[in-house]
């Protein structure tokens, strides 16, 4: 059976499937013939160490991508799925995006085959048309790769990345009514957070677009009957209180699944489930020995209706993104437990927010002088916003008590090292912002910002006309 791994960044759960008001009919039809799990959770909400935990099957503090590929940190390739994939006789193949290491070394995460030319990585396009441009031409590959594929006897493990839900976003035209946009409801509903979400919007129907010119492709070949395809995107959407959050908006991750002879069909599952379970999941499905790294646990009962349920709690971790911010978080079907440890800065982190409207909109109201808090603790089935944090709470105390210990116990059995005490140091080769930086593209920090943030609205605003 062929594999087609189909992922896009910094959407979370924003598909039409999963009831937002975004058009997706393409992922709505494999939604359809397929599974779709609605409590599927990213391992961390930044956007490497989340793609890798995926591909390892192992949290990022043991398989060493703590942070961003492109600003140096270093994955063990030889864990990942690519890999495993090709030593059971896959073809891997390569179309768009990856983020799991540096450009051009792809072929130490297994892969046989990379599809983007070398004008892929063109530089001459600004950025909000070059991501979109990139996904044009990863489509593209994709479908010729599979209608010239040739003889090849061995079954394909496909990997099609997209880019343009990342920032910057494509820009809007004059014609789309962006006061009609819903906006998400952890954010407030002001004019330029709908224009904000116009640029996501538009980016989430490029998504499904192309992945409908795949999908049609695998059919028009014959294929799509011989294939798995699984759905999934990194962490939730770059905006406040969001990606880079252990906050249900940050970890929460879209997920389908569909290939040939599923037990169930056209259906759901809530039930409680990790990105670290895909890759065993996958294993089972195709009848692979799983490897001895793996550290989480196959869903297939999920699946065939045998279980509803597999794990008690899912885990997630922060390490580095821009800059350094350790968080670990515990969550069950029930209540939600973060903690943070010492990094010399007591305000939200303004790097870990990608340069938006809506990020202009929080710094005015004050977001960035907010103090945060070193545990938070929340019933999810009363505040699913996670608005009211119960940790002194006396009612909430055995609660607390046993989310400490299950997050406890998970850093024991991982190996966790914030259990030493000590910072996690920055790897040889890799490189962060302070904390205080106010942009993922500058060193500039917040009391100094005034001017680069006169700049920045000027090119936001730009990217509306």
């Amino acid at each position: 059976m062929n594999v087609l791994y189909l992922n896009t960044h910094d959407i979370g759960r924003y598909l039409q499937t999963y009831g937002y008001p975004v058009h997706t009919p393409n992922l709505l039809r494999l939604s359809r013939e397929g599974m779709v799990f609605t409590q599927m959770y990213c391992v961390s909400p930044t956007c490497s160490p989340s793609r890798g935990a995926m591909l390892t099957g192992q949290y990022p503090h043991n398989n060493g991508l703590i942070g961003l590929s492109h600003r140096g940190f270093r994955i063990n390739g030889k864990h990942h799925l690519a890999n495993y994939m090709k030593q059971h006789g896959y073809e891997t193949v390569l179309s768009g995006v990856q983020h799991e290491i540096k450009l051009h070394e792809e072929e130490t995460l297994g892969y046989e085959r990379c599809l983007n030319p070398m004008e892929y990585y063109r530089n001459d396009l600004p950025q909000c048309e070059l991501y979109t441009w990139q996904d044009e031409m990863a489509a593209e590959n994709a479908v010729n790769y599979l209608k010239n594929r040739g003889k090849d006897e061995r079954p394909f493990f496909l990997a099609v990345g997209f880019g343009c839900t990342h920032r910057e976003y494509p820009r809007v035209p004059d014609e789309y009514e962006t006061d009609y946009v819903q906006v998400p409801k952890a954010l407030p509903n002001l004019p330029d957070v709908r224009k904000d979400m116009a640029g996501m919007q538009i980016a989430v129907d490029t998504v499904d677009r192309l992945c409908g010119k795949i999908l049609d492709a695998l059919k028009e070949t014959g294929e799509y009957e011989n294939t798995l395809i699984f759905f999934t995107t990194d962490h939730g959407l770059p905006f406040p209180m969001m990606k880079c959050n252990l906050y249900d908006d940050g970890t929460g991750v879209s997920f389908i699944l569909r290939y040939p002879g599923m037990p169930r069909v056209h259906c759901i599952s809530d039930a409680l489930l990790s990105q670290i379970d895909v890759f065993p999941t996958l294993c089972d499905i195709l009848n692979m020995e799983k490897p001895n790294w793996l550290s989480g646990s196959s869903f297939l009962p999920v699946i065939t209706g045998e279980e509803e349920e597999i794990r008690e709690a899912v885990y997630a971790e922060i390490n580095y993104h821009v800059a350094y911010e350790p968080v670990r978080s515990v969550r069950t079907k029930k209540n939600k437990y973060i903690v943070r440890w010492e990094n010399g800065y007591d305000k939200v982190p303004p790097t870990h927010i990608d340069d938006s409207l809506s990020k202009e909109v929080f710094h005015e109201n004050g977001y960035f002088e907010k103090k945060l808090v070193r545990e938070e603790l929340y019933d999810l089935m009363l505040d699913p916003q996670e608005r009211d944090n119960l940790i002194g709470e006396e009612d909430y105390q055995s609660v607390k008590d046993e989310m400490r210990q299950l997050l406890e116990t998970w850093q024991k059995k991982t190996g966790d090292p914030l259990l030493t005490g000590q910072k996690i140091c920055l790897p040889e080769g890799a490189i962060c912002c302070t904390t205080d930086s106010y942009s993922t593209k500058t060193q500039v920090i917040l009391p100094e910002c005034r001017k680069y943030l006169e700049g920045l609205r000027g090119v936001l605003q730009n990217n509306i006309k």
